[in-house]
């Protein structure tokens, strides 16, 4: 199965919606989502998506945590098969052990790699994809889809693809102009 990884948003829905068309045509079976979703309406953007989601909040999702409860109400959000948790997620896909964390407290990160329970890590935040294996586990960082970074522009706007029959994993680069 492939699974598309995706984190850091921040309601940029010109990048999401692209990033949706891009994973259906990937026909993935599954969306990671990392966190930083940001606004509410931009859940909207997922409607689209032709798989599950799988996410966490991050540190920019003060609004979705507030209105979480609300949000599962919205009619229009009921279309999506979305299991979104507050700060982790941890599951089993084909054998293959997945946590899921925002990746905004580095002692946390730290403590998630070295305890060596996951298989795959996927962690956003820094808006800077990486690839990256720890003994066992392989860590993930989609990178953004905002187009930039601090003060640095034109920085890609990434996503990844984990393969699990093959276990690798890409870091695609939108090019979006």
């Amino acid at each position: 199965m492939k699974i598309g990884i995706i984190s850091d948003v921040h309601d940029n829905l010109r990048h999401l919606e692209k990033a949706v068309r891009f994973f259906n045509k990937e026909k993935i079976g599954l969306l990671i989502h990392c966190g930083d979703w940001d606004m509410p309406f931009t859940m909207r953007s997922y409607i689209e998506l032709k798989c599950s989601i799988r996410g966490v909040l991050g540190n920019g999702d003060p609004d979705i945590q507030k209105f979480q409860y609300q949000l599962q109400n919205l009619k229009v959000l009921k279309k999506l098969d979305l299991s979104l948790e507050y700060r982790f997620q941890d599951f089993t896909i084909d054998n293959i052990r997945f946590g899921v964390f925002h990746g905004d407290d580095e002692n946390l990160n730290k403590c998630l790699i070295e305890s060596q329970l996951f298989d795959v890590l996927c962690i956003g935040h820094t808006h800077k994809p990486k690839i990256e294996k720890k003994e066992r586990t392989l860590v993930i960082n989609p990178g953004s889809l905002v187009g930039y970074m601090y003060e640095v522009k034109n920085t890609p706007v990434t996503v990844a693809i984990f393969d699990t029959d093959l276990k690798k994993a890409e870091i695609v680069d939108l090019k979006i102009k």
